[in-house]
Parts: C-alpha cells; structure tokens; sequence
C-alpha cells in the first residue's frame, strides 16, 4: 500500500489534470436528445469518448457497449474483478456561487458538478488500473473498469450492460459512502397528475428528480401584491426570508421562493421550495377553486421529506425511514404532473406504495402518470464479503466502523454480484475529522454536496480512498479465488 500510495502522490498533478477535463463536459442523461451511439444525448457521449482516448492513451482496452456504458480492461485473468462508477450528472441547477462546468483546484478540492458524484471515483477507478500495471502488483483476477451514463436516469446503463456485456465475478460499486454498504432502500419514481386552474397550471420546478429543489417561482396574473405579501406572513416564520414577493408589469404578483437543495436520499436539511412556494399559494384567496385545490395537494404531499403528508412514513430497522423528495413539477394539459423520488424500506412493497399514491391523486382528480420501482437491496452485515470489506477498511485507515444501509441507489441493485464501497466520507462528519481530511471549504455554498451547488471532491479523501482500495482489491482477488462467495 504504501508502494501504491507513493505511485498516486507522484501523478496528484496528472490526476487533478484529469479531474478538470472530465468535469469539464456537463454530461446529463437526456433520452430526448438520443441519436445513433449516443442513446442519453451528445454530452454522455462526449464524457464517454473523452474517458475512453484516456483510458487507450495509458494502454489499456476498451469496450463500448452501445453508448450505454463503456469498459475499460487490465490483466489476463479469466475471471474478473469489477469497479463500476458512472460519467453521467444531474443538472447543476440554481444556488452555485462559482460555474458548475468551469472546475477549478484550490486547497485540495475540485469544485465542479460531478466532481463528487461520480467523476472523482471513476477517474480513481482508472488510477487503480494504472498502479497495478506500473506496480506489477499480482492478481489472479482481470479487473475491468465498467463506466455508466445513465446512472442518475434509472440506470438504464448498467441494465443495457447486464443483457449484453460480461458480468465481473464480483464488482465493487464506487460511487458511495465508506464503509461497506449492505443494503439500500428501494427506488420508486412515481409521476402523479395534479389538475390545477390557470395559474398553476404555469408551475414548473426542480432540475431532477433526485434532487431537492433549490428554487420555485410563479407569476399570478391579476393578484394585488399586497395579498401575496398577507400570505407570506402566514407561513412559518423561518421560511418568510426565503420568499420575495414583486410587481409584474400588469399589476400581478410575482412569487420567488428558495429552499435548500441537496440529495433526495439524504433529506436532512434541506428544503423542498415547491413547498414553500406552495404553502404561500394556499393563503392566497382570490385565485380560483382549482388553483386552491392544486396548491393544497402540493403543500399537503409536500409536507415532510418522510412521507407525512402523502400517507407513506414508514420506518424499519434495516434501512430506517422512507423519504420522499418531490422533485419535479412541469406544466401538462389539464395541470401539473408532480414527480416523486421515494426511497422506502427493505420491509416496504413498492407495489403497495404505489397503490396508495394512487388513491391519494384521485382524491384531488388527479391520477398515476409513470412509474419505475427498483427494488431494495440488502446483505447480511455477517456475510464473508462484508466481513473482509470492512476488516480491510478499518485496519487501513486505523478507525473501528461498521457496515450501513443507505437511502442512496446504486448500480447494485440492477448488476449482479457487486456490492457498494466508498469512496465518500461525508456521512460521517467525525470520521473526516478523525482522518483529517478537509471538511466543507470556506469558499463553496453552504449547501454544497452531490446534487447541490458548489459540489466538490476532497482529493486528499479520494486519495485515502485508493489506498483503501489498493488493499481491498488484493484480499478480493485472494478471496475469490480460495473459493470465497460473490455476494450482491
């Protein structure tokens, strides 16, 4: 390890060098804008050419599934080892006080969208392959690189791969939290419609469904702002600072709320601004009966990021609560639809959930539009391969963790045999501190983080992070071939 260690200090500059350029293609996944070879849109497309004249200059192989997803090789072994990360992001959204695609390095931190999730980790990914080779550190095992672009979209990406590509013997997911994750909540996206008067029938909000919604704004036609201004003071006190109230034009009112962004699996502190938009709207009395109507199914839904409002909390001992992040809101015939990500409990049945949404929109009018479930994940923390994963983890980094379960979805749950590995620290704010690794810089929003504005990766956590991989990937490769059990 500390051969491997010395080997990544002295690439840090061509690492960082990486780093920018990857950050640098706003690479959202975006079916609409689907061509030949490029089924999420030219950006996936680009990062994927990008990444793979890398991955050839440095002398490994390639393999392009489709422009799904693409493989990059190393080793002669027959079976392999996988690292599977993904290239695609989610849209920057609003609240960054520097660019979202003009990354920059500064005190061991590269600010950027995706830098964090998951550009960093796919190019230590690489980096893993390069000191191997250069190294000639033995392994029974081939490793294989599989990179995703649709991640953030459902990972159609790794599905795609999985019915057409070879499936590694056992793969590390890197694009998590540290230590070992066991078990994840099931995925429901699930579009409701919300029928709504002439007012709302303009609401449009949220960059992604997996993503808190940072800002919400809607002009009313024909509403004195003096109204406006009556309804705002009536909503909770701490939320009146995040509404700005102005004057069209015409004499209307324009409304402008913000909330706090951040993952839709990781809810706490954050704050939904359709919410708070919607909770104003509710105590506005001269829009008409249907925009009334709309705003309360939205303020009610809305109410709590756990499922409070919709009828849905619900709690197990595994994986803990559901949450439930509303999104998106986009204008169709007739209303809105409302888009909710809901990560529920290993206990829970998507299919139920599903059921009792439906019932809760057709109390207002409104019905299911789409839905996509993904169903939990979950290993045992006394499995073997848990075992030896966070053995490794502890004894590298000299600390005494236990596995976890997260809200966060991954592509463990659509690729066989794969279990999720770092190669974040963030969940834990005491182990940063432990390691000494940088908390959140001055010079980045208080709301910074994966989905938020101002993302960053810490380099000096993904470089402890490649060490720790260094070790768990020669006890893997032992492991595997004593004849240890995949797992995932």
């Amino acid at each position: 390890m500390v051969r491997a260690r010395a080997w990544l200090d002295d690439h840090r500059e061509e690492y960082v060098a990486d780093l920018l350029a990857w950050v640098r293609v706003p690479s959202v996944a975006d079916a609409t804008l689907a061509a030949p070879g490029a089924p999420f849109g030219p950006a996936v497309a680009e990062v994927i050419d990008l990444v793979e004249r890398r991955a050839r200059e440095l002398g490994f192989a390639t393999h392009p599934h489709d422009g799904f997803a693409l493989s990059v090789t190393s080793g002669d072994g027959e079976e392999e080892i996988g690292l599977v990360s993904h290239l695609d992001v989610v849209p920057a959204g609003e609240g960054w006080t520097h660019e979202p695609y003009e990354p920059f390095e500064r005190d061991g931190v590269v600010v950027g969208r995706g830098s964090a999730d998951n550009k960093g980790a796919a190019l230590i990914d690489l980096y893993l392959l390069r000191a191997f080779r250069d190294l000639e550190i033995p392994l029974r095992h081939s490793l294989r690189i599989i990179y995703g672009g649709a991640e953030e979209v459902g990972m159609p990406d790794i599905v795609h791969y999985v019915e057409h590509a070879p499936v590694p013997r056992q793969s590390l997911i890197t694009d998590g939290p540290f230590p070992v994750n066991h078990a994840q909540k099931g995925g429901l996206n699930i579009s409701l419609h919300v029928p709504t008067g002439p007012v709302l029938a303009h609401l449009r909000a949220g960059v992604a469904e997996n993503a808190v919604p940072a800002t919400a704004e809607l002009t009313l036609p024909g509403v004195p702002t003096s109204e406006v201004e009556e309804a705002r003071a009536g909503i909770r006190e701490e939320w009146r600072d995040l509404v700005a109230v102005t004057t069209t034009p015409d004499g209307g009112a324009h409304v402008h709320a913000r909330g706090r962004s951040g993952h839709a699996a990781f809810p706490d502190r954050t704050l939904n601004a359709i919410l708070v938009l919607a909770e104003v709207l509710v105590r506005v009395p001269s829009l008409d009966a249907a925009d009334l109507a709309a705003a309360r199914a939205l303020a009610t839904t809305l109410a709590t990021p756990y499922g409070d409002g919709s009828g849905l909390a619900t709690s197990d001992d595994v994986t803990g609560p559901l949450t439930q992040n509303g999104g998106l809101v986009e204008p169709v015939d007739g209303g809105v639809t409302l888009a909710l990500d809901i990560r529920y409990p290993v206990a829970s049945d998507g299919g139920d959930l599903t059921a009792r949404l439906a019932a809760l929109a057709a109390g207002w009018g409104g019905h299911v539009v789409a839905v996509r479930d993904a169903p939990p994940f979950h290993v045992p923390e006394d499995d073997a391969l848990v075992r030896l994963l966070q053995g490794t983890f502890n004894q590298v980094l000299d600390v005494d963790e236990t596995p976890f379960a997260m809200g966060g979805g991954t592509h463990a749950r659509h690729l066989p045999r794969s279990i999720t590995f770092g190669p974040g620290f963030g969940r834990n704010p005491d182990l940063v501190a432990q390691l000494g690794l940088p908390a959140r810089p001055s010079f980045v929003s208080e709301h910074a983080g994966p989905h938020g504005p101002d993302e960053y990766a810490s380099i000096d956590g993904l470089f402890r992070a490649f060490e720790v991989y260094v070790v768990a990937l020669v006890r893997l490769d032992a492991f595997l071939a004593d004849g240890g059990s995949e797992r995932g």
